[in-house]
Order: structure tokens, then C-alpha cells, then sequence
């Protein structure tokens, strides 16, 4: 017995266009269908906030930049305002050292004179318990002669001129005035060979005949002659804090300080007055 196909079946199957259109539901049969949502506008959210994050991003790093600029500029403030104050720092605790010099000089000073006068009323004393000793003797005239040979003792010779080096500390003017009347006068320095000579006998730095009272930034010496600028320290004359009189520092360079400041002096005089 021969089986026959119905090929009309298949046929039909084949060329049914509904069968064609539709897809068969019989392989996905039991699989639920996957949803579809729409593409473009989630792409349009993704790139604005990608758009968004980039232009926040440039506004940090524009703040950031600002901020690190005024910070410099505020840190340079600062330095110059710490600089400024330590120099001024610096300057008042100078001045309240060498006030503080002064009165322990001026105190030693009168320390000296008390013991000078108490050796003085202890030697009376003793020519009195000796019942006069000798009478032609003049305690007066032996106390100048004694102050005549030590004030000798202090000057040095150099070149023809004599310079004398104090040990109390005082106002240019004073230490002027002392000078005068030890027939003498506040230093000159002309030369190199008298710059290296009273550095070499000076304890610290000292007065010296240097001033401009008479002419504002005229400097001259008590003697009238002009000052050599290669003698001046560097930077200096300055006139920093009304700086009228002039110093010799350890180091030979001449420094402008105010005239009422206590310091060391040197008087100078030629041989002749000296004698």
C-alpha cells in the first residue's frame, strides 16, 4: 500500500501571507515578550548630563585656580607684613638693649665715682689718725696729678696725632663736648692706615666727628672735610630713623645712627696739644 502526501496542505501553509507576517508563536510559546523603550531620548539625558558634569568640573577648576591665587597673593601679604614686623622688632629690642647698656654704664660710672670717693675720705681718714702727717702734703693736687697721668696713660700715638679711647658711653654731642675739653675733638678718619689703627684699639663701636646737623644729607667731619663715600658702610647714610651723627663699627665702615644714642667715642689730637 502506497502512502500519499497532501502537498495542498503545505502548500497553503507556505504561501499564507497572515502565516508569514505574523511570527510563529509556537517556538516562543511560555517566554514572556521583552520590552522595548524608546532609545534616542535616553541618549539626549546621558550626553546633557555628561555636558553638565564637564561645565561644573571647569567651574571647580576656575574657583580652584582663583582661590589658589589670592592664597599666594595673601601668603605674600603675609611675609611682607612678618618682614616688615620683625624688622621693626628687631630695631626696638636694639634700642631697648643699648638703652639698657646705657644705664648699666651710667650706673658703673657712678659706681667708679663712689668708690673713688670713698678711697678719697678712707686716705683723709688715715692722715688724720696719723695726726696730720705730713704737712706740705695736698690731697687735692695729688688726686689731679694722679687723674692727669691716667687720662695720659689713654691716648695713642699714630702719624703725629694722638687718639684717646673712652670707656663710658654718651650722646654724640656729649662725647664731643668731652673731647673739646680735653683739648681734642671727635675723630677724623681720612686714611685706611687711621680706619685700620682705631679699630684696632676700640672695645666696640664709638662716636667719631661725623654729622650732618649743620645741612641735611651733607655730611661733613668736625673739621670740615668732606666724608669718603668708601668709608660708608653699605647702604648707608640712610637717615632711617632721623640718623644725624655717624659711628666706626667693628669693621671700620661708618654708620649714620641718631645723635642722642649712647656710645663709645674717640677724641683725636695732634702731638703738640698733647704735650
Amino acid at each position: 500500500m502506497v502512502r500519499t502526501i497532501d502537498y495542498q496542505v503545505y502548500t497553503e501553509m507556505e504561501t499564507d501571507p497572515q502565516a508569514m507576517e505574523e511570527p510563529a508563536t509556537w517556538k516562543t510559546k511560555g517566554v514572556p515578550a521583552k520590552p522595548h523603550f524608546p532609545v534616542r531620548p535616553l541618549y539626549v539625558v546621558l550626553a546633557a548630563a555628561a555636558l553638565f558634569g564637564i561645565v561644573i568640573v571647569c567651574l571647580f577648576l576656575s574657583k580652584s585656580s582663583e582661590m589658589a591665587a589670592e592664597t599666594r597673593l595673601l601668603r605674600a601679604e603675609q611675609a611682607k607684613v612678618q618682614e616688615n614686623y620683625n624688622s621693626s622688632a628687631i630695631k626696638s629690642m636694639e634700642a631697648e638693649i643699648e638703652q639698657t647698656q646705657s644705664k648699666a654704664s651710667d650706673m658703673s660710672t657712678q659706681m667708679r665715682k663712689l668708690q673713688r670717693e670713698v678711697s678719697r675720705v678712707s686716705l683723709q681718714v688715715r692722715l688724720l689718725q696719723m695726726g696730720g702727717g705730713d704737712k706740705s702734703f695736698n690731697l687735692h693736687e695729688w688726686e689731679t696729678k694722679v687723674r692727669n697721668e691716667t687720662a695720659n696713660s689713654n691716648w695713642s700715638d699714630l702719624s703725629g696725632h694722638q687718639y684717646y679711647f673712652s670707656s663710658n658711653r654718651l650722646s654724640w654731642t656729649s662725647a664731643r663736648d668731652t673731647c673739646t675739653s680735653m683739648s681734642s675733638y671727635l675723630a677724623v678718619v681720612t686714611t685706611e692706615q687711621e680706619q685700620d689703627f682705631i679699630i684696632s684699639k676700640m672695645r666696640e663701636r664709638s662716636w667719631v666727628g661725623l654729622s650732618d646737623l649743620e645741612e641735611e644729607s651733607v655730611w661733613k667731619w668736625t673739621t670740615g672735610e668732606p666724608v669718603e663715600q668708601s668709608f660708608w658702610e653699605s647702604g648707608e647714610p640712610n637717615n632711617e630713623f632721623d640718623e644725624d651723627c655717624g659711628e666706626i663699627k667693628e669693621n671700620g665702615k661708618l654708620n649714620d645712627i641718631p645723635c642722642n644714642l649712647r656710645r663709645r667715642f674717640v677724641c683725636e689730637k695732634d702731638n703738640a696739644g698733647a704735650q
